[in-house]
């Protein structure tokens, strides 16, 4: 099965302007420049798609909202490319976030990911070596 990522997240909330602390919230999580770039077959702004599936009896920090929290941080991977993509487009005000919570974050970003390749011949840019 796979989602068409164009429709399924529902609110985009700008990466500049983060939400208060909310905890215990699993599903996936997406990141989007608010302007289109090309792909091997059309155009998309999606920069990443990611999962968060974490049991708070064993984590002291779960859901999306810390993992999200992440990507503010002086980390490697998704999260320092993602800071580039900030310095080369004109800050966080160029990035857009948005989440969904589902019963199952691993299939649904698998899913997600399986829809934007049929789209597009490859996967976002973040996606392809975090």
């Amino acid at each position: 099965m796979s989602i068409d990522y164009r429709t399924f997240f529902i609110e985009w909330k700008n990466w500049n302007d983060f939400e208060p602390r909310i905890d215990g919230i699993n599903g996936v999580y997406a990141f989007r420049l608010k302007a289109d770039f090309g792909r091997l077959i059309g155009k998309s702004n999606i920069l990443y798609f990611g999962q968060v599936n974490q049991n708070p009896e064993r984590n002291t920090r779960p859901g999306i909202w810390h993992r999200l929290m992440n990507y503010r941080q002086n980390n490697t991977g998704a999260s320092q490319r993602l800071k580039e993509i900030e310095t080369q487009f004109g800050g966080k005000q160029s990035i857009e976030y948005a989440y969904e919570v589902c019963d199952n974050p691993r299939e649904t970003e698998k899913s997600l990911l399986k829809g934007y390749y049929k789209l597009h011949l490859e996967y976002p840019p973040l996606n392809r070596n975090s």
